[in-house]
């Protein structure tokens, strides 16, 4: 059983620490290019974007992990279709919190 389950639990993790980084990348850019913080005197609340992108960051990174692991699991099982819509439900999601995130 637990043979069964390493590949998809060691790409799951992969994938989540990737999306660990780009998320708080991503967030800490944004963060960084707002209003308030691109003026001569940045506004008090910059000082928290650290420590906020790297929440958004690890948001990316749960969401991810749970959406190929289970897309994993059920693609193995034989569950192409199920696996399909759940990587692409996670594309969309990542994709919306992106442009969410970038304006």
């Amino acid at each position: 059983m637990r043979a069964k389950l390493v590949v998809p639990l060691g790409v799951s993790f992969a994938a989540a620490l990737f999306a660990q980084a780009e998320g708080t990348a991503v967030a800490r850019w944004a963060a960084d290019h707002g209003p308030a913080c691109t003026g001569p005197t940045p506004a008090g609340g910059c000082a928290l974007n650290g420590a906020i992108s790297v929440v958004a960051g690890a948001f990316f990174a749960v969401e991810t992990l749970a959406a190929v692991l289970v897309g994993l699991v059920l693609f193995r099982n034989g569950k192409r279709l199920g696996a399909g819509v759940a990587i692409a439900a996670l594309a969309c999601a990542l994709a919306l919190e992106h442009v969410w995130l970038l304006t």
